[in-house]
This record gives structure tokens, C-alpha cells and sequence, in this order.
């Protein structure tokens, strides 16, 4: 029987969770976003360019962080008519996203500094 806290990985030996990319999604959409507006398929597509396998990502935790995004005001979509196919969304960033992903980063240089600091704690230097 494994003691409480004595697991390897994150959760206690379970490996990383889906929340957690879940929450690396939003600031990679945002970044895309930053870069112009995009439908969704295309924005999975990009995910790619951060290491992000679009193949083996959940889609729909892909449109649920867009929803959450447009929700909180950090996004805002709009319906393409007339494309040749059916409607589809545009999602745009928006000035509290940018603000957003000014946040995001500060955190995630604090994070990679965290993170380095164990790192070199783990190797002996």
C-alpha cells in the first residue's frame, strides 16, 4: 500500500492531467489569436507550433477553453456566412485578452524559473 504523498509524477503517480493542458491551452490560444483572428479547426491545427500534438488533442476541450475565454471576455466570436460551407465561428482577441496573455506569460516565466530551479536542484548543481 502506497503512503498518502508518496507517489511519483504530479497527482500523486498518476502523470500529468488533462487540466493541466488544459490550462496550457488558453494562453496558446491567445497567443494564435494575438497573431489574428481564427476559426477553431485552424487554431487546433496551430497548436502545433508549441509542441502540441493537434492529432491527439481532445477537440472539445479545445472549444471549451474558447467558450470559457469568450465567457470571461478574453475572446469574442462571430459567425463567417457565406464561405462556400456551413457558418462557422471567427474568434477574435480582445483588449482584456491581450491583457490576459500579459498575465499569462509573467506566470509562465515565473513557472519556467521554478521549474529550473528544481531542475538544477535534481541534477546536483
Amino acid at each position: 500500500m502506497r503512503e498518502r504523498g508518496m507517489g511519483h509524477g504530479w497527482h500523486g503517480g498518476r502523470g500529468p492531467q488533462r487540466g493541466q493542458v488544459a490550462h496550457l491551452i488558453e494562453p496558446c490560444l491567445l497567443t494564435l489569436l494575438r497573431d489574428g483572428a481564427g476559426h477553431g479547426y485552424d487554431l487546433i491545427a496551430s497548436l502545433g507550433r508549441f509542441g502540441l500534438d493537434p492529432d491527439n488533442l481532445d477537440n472539445g476541450m479545445v472549444y471549451r477553453s474558447l467558450r470559457h475565454m469568450e465567457v470571461v471576455g478574453w475572446v469574442r466570436s462571430d459567425w463567417e456566412i457565406g464561405t462556400g460551407g456551413p457558418p462557422r465561428r471567427v474568434y477574435r482577441l480582445t483588449d482584456e485578452g491581450r491583457q490576459a496573455l500579459s498575465t499569462w506569460r509573467d506566470e509562465l516565466r515565473r513557472t519556467r524559473d521554478l521549474v529550473s530551479r528544481l531542475l538544477n536542484a535534481l541534477d546536483g548543481s
